[in-house]
């Protein structure tokens, strides 16, 4: 068991913001207790968080992992780790990688490989238009349908010059 002893704990949505002890047991929270009240034992891991924040995992909604096509960047093991490192437990990569996120393949390569490396949750950012070229609509549905599961899109700083274009996006 981990001990997470006299932190800050902050849950927006229980709206808790109070000292605390957090036990964590196989990786799940076993108990939240009054700061300095939990008990530990000697085989216990104890973590003193005085002064620290102990929080729900943050999401990135807007992250550059540059694989597939730009490995030598960043790739998603490296993404992960750091990511992980920061207290994210999310990320949503953008979809200007080589291919360009614009199918369920390249979306389902980038959602598998994160689930092997296995640090944080990636969701795939669908590009917009077919290679970022702001012409032509991806196929929305192909990727949300994808195991990926594409919920999100954008065509990442590029604008879409072609007001019917994006009209038909939204």
């Amino acid at each position: 068991m981990i001990v997470l002893r006299n932190g800050r704990l902050l849950d927006t949505v229980r709206q808790v913001d109070q000292l605390a002890d957090v036990v964590i047991d196989d990786g799940t929270i076993a108990a939240v207790t009054e700061a300095d009240a939990a008990p530990a034992v000697d085989d216990d891991t104890v973590i003193d968080c005085t002064g620290l924040w102990i929080t729900t995992g943050f999401v990135d909604l807007h992250t550059h992992v540059r694989e597939p096509g730009y490995e030598e960047a960043e790739d998603i093991a490296t993404a992960s780790r750091a990511a992980a490192h920061g207290g994210y437990t999310a990320v949503c990569p953008m979809a200007n990688t080589d291919p360009v996120c614009d199918s369920a393949a390249v979306a389902e390569l980038v959602w598998r490989r994160a689930r092997d490396v296995g640090m944080v949750d990636m969701f795939p950012v669908g590009s917009i238009t077919k290679g970022q070229a702001g012409t032509e609509l991806t196929e929305f549905g192909e990727l949300h349908d994808s195991a990926a599961a594409v919920d999100f899109f954008s065509d990442d700083g590029i604008p879409l010059a072609d007001s019917f274009v994006m009209r038909r996006a939204l």
